[in-house]
This record gives C-alpha cells, structure tokens and sequence, in this order.
C-alpha cells in the first residue's frame, strides 16, 4: 500500500509550525524568515511534497503555471538556441515555487497581442512573459489595464512602471562603437532588423552617442535595416558594400547578423584579416564559429536571462512592486572568439 501522499498539515506538524507560515514559505513570502524558508523547503524535499494543483486552483483561483510566448516566425535558418536556454532556467527557476512553465506560439497570422489576449481570456496562466517589445507595447498597456502579472524581455515606453529584463544595448553598442573609432574606423555600418522593437531605437542611440562623443557625424547611409535572417543580412551588406565601398566596420544585431554579414564580406571577395574590416555582433549563446574571421562579440548568456525572468515572475505574485523588477544586464565583450571553445564557463 502507498503511503499517504505528504501535504501541508503534515509539514506543519513535523516542523511545530502553523499552516499558513508553511505555506508562505514555499512560495518564498517575504513576510517569512529566510531561514525558516530554508526550514520548510528542506522538510518537502525530504517527505516529498507536491502541492495539490487542483486544490491550489479551487482555492486561490491559480493555475500555477507561468506561459511563455515564443515569436514562431523569427525560428529561422539555425532555430533559436538562445531562447531554448533561456526556457530550460526559466523552468528550473519556476520549479522549487511549484509553477509550472507553458509556451504558447504567437504564429506568422497572429498579431502579438493574440497570445497574451488568449493566456487572459482562457485563463492559461498566472502571470505571462514576452519578448520583441516596442515602445508603446499593445500587450504591456492589455496586461497594465486588467493588472495582470507579467515580465517582459525588454523595455517599452509606457508611463506605467512595470517588471522586465533588458540588455544594455545601448551601452554595448557605445562601447563597441567607440572601440571601432579608436581604433581608426570611420564608415561605420550599424545593421538593425526591422520590426520597430525598442532596443533597436536603443542601439542607434549608443551609436549616435559614439559618434558624437568623438565629434564625428553619422552619415544616414549607412544606417541600415533587415529582416533578421542570415540571408536578409547577407543581402543587405552586399548592397551597402556595392553602394559604399569604404565601409570598414559592420555592428550586426545577432549571430544570424553576424553569419550573414561575414557570407557577404566572403562573397564580395574580402577579408577581415587581409582587408582590416571588422564585424561585431550581439548574443545570448556561445559563438563557436570555426572562421579565422575577425569578429567582436558581445554575450549575455540567455541562461541568466531566464532564471531572473523566473525570479521577476515570482515576486510579482508574491506581491512585489513591479517598479523595483526592472534589470538591464551588461553584456561582455569577447575579442576572441576561440575563447568560447576553450573556456566552458562562458556557455553558462
């Protein structure tokens, strides 16, 4: 015969403390002691503690799931590693709150406030988390109106102050920038995907800001937008090498940017090496192109991203002001791409 399943009176009993405290403890309440969290976390692990979902449900009206949605048309030429990562520690990062993680598509027909609209309507999940966000973003004010739980990957412009996490594009793009200038680069291309997202306006700042600093003007021209495809970039830079020959520095978007732009330097009968161009790009995934190509990398590991995405989410069903989840990560630079292939710790 089975033995009873554990529940939170028998944790309660077993630690002498009451139900409620046990219970708040589990979902990590800041009302309750780190180390009688640490208690009880302990406690369930031992008497192997799953929290009854359907009674979870019946009586607080949660569904103990956080949805995901993933941009389906954007999985193109090499997929989308990064957002793979980014799910796998969002996952783990759910997990010891007993939450559960579903990605929901937003598909080439749909617009990207059908998904968030239908996690409400249906009442899939209880908090949401999204990525590709614009400055007036449909889905942040929707969720803002009816004060539904979410994270975006990315900021908006919106005057209501709410949880996301960021890259510091801006900045990355400054210091790259700024490096190419130093380094005697004047025709200094800037590839950016279309679409109208948020960071794309914040990487022209950083790079306006760099030419600015230096006291140099931007020239229009080479300011270019693509769809974010290899091809579409391999595309775009073949033509701005047709139209402007003296580019010498390419600043792509991410590795596809990055693969696209290195085909076209290839195709066109150049080098990076031989001909001192120079190609940086942007990541969230180990870069472990086997090229003798020069390429300046910045990475922020999508890893990272996903376990503060779970710890945002978390909070804000604890009751967390949203004004204090809003995080921009720094990137690092990589000069060395090899550096990826010998040290394992970057693909963290």
């Amino acid at each position: 015969m089975a033995a009873p399943r554990a529940n939170l009176k028998t944790l309660a009993e077993h630690l002498g403390l009451s139900v409620t405290t046990v219970s708040r403890a589990l979902k990590d309440g800041p009302e309750v002691r780190p180390e009688t969290i640490a208690k009880v976390k302990a406690a369930a692990a031992e008497f192997g503690y799953v929290p009854n979902i359907g009674g979870v449900h019946l009586r607080t009206g949660r569904t103990m799931k956080i949805c995901s949605i993933l941009y389906a048309p954007e999985v193109g030429d090499y997929g989308d590693p990064a957002f793979l990562a980014q799910v796998e520690s969002l996952s783990n990062g759910l997990e010891p709150a007993f939450y559960n993680l579903m990605v929901l598509a937003q598909t080439a027909g749909q617009a990207p406030l059908d998904p968030v609209r239908k996690v409400l309507d249906q009442r899939l999940a209880d908090a949401v988390i999204f990525s590709r966000t614009q400055p007036q973003d449909a889905r942040a004010a929707y969720c803002l109106e009816r004060d539904f739980p979410f994270v975006s990957f990315g900021r908006t412009a919106l005057p209501t102050p709410h949880a996301y996490i960021d890259h510091d594009d801006e900045g990355a793009v400054f210091d790259a920038v700024t490096a190419l200038i130093r380094d005697g680069h004047r025709r200094i291309a800037l590839l950016n995907p279309t679409g109208g997202l948020t960071y794309l306006g914040l990487r022209e700042q950083g790079y306006r800001r760099a030419f600015a600093a230096a006291g140099l003007p931007v020239d229009p021209a080479l300011l270019r937008l693509a769809p974010l495809s290899v091809r579409a970039h391999r595309e775009a830079v073949i033509a701005l090498l047709a139209e402007a020959p003296s580019v010498t520095a390419f600043v792509g978007a991410n590795q596809m940017s990055v693969v696209g732009a290195l085909e076209a330097i290839i195709e066109t009968g150049r080098d990076t090496g031989r001909d001192g161009l120079r190609v940086v790009g942007f990541g969230g995934m180990p870069f472990r192109i086997l090229s003798d190509q020069k390429v300046v990398y910045y990475y922020q590991p999508q890893r990272r991203v996903g376990a503060l995405l779970a710890e945002h989410c978390l909070a804000l069903l604890n009751g967390a002001d949203p004004a204090g989840l809003q995080t921009v990560l720094p990137y690092t630079r990589i000069e060395d791409l090899r550096r990826f292939r010998i040290n394992e710790e970057l693909g963290e």
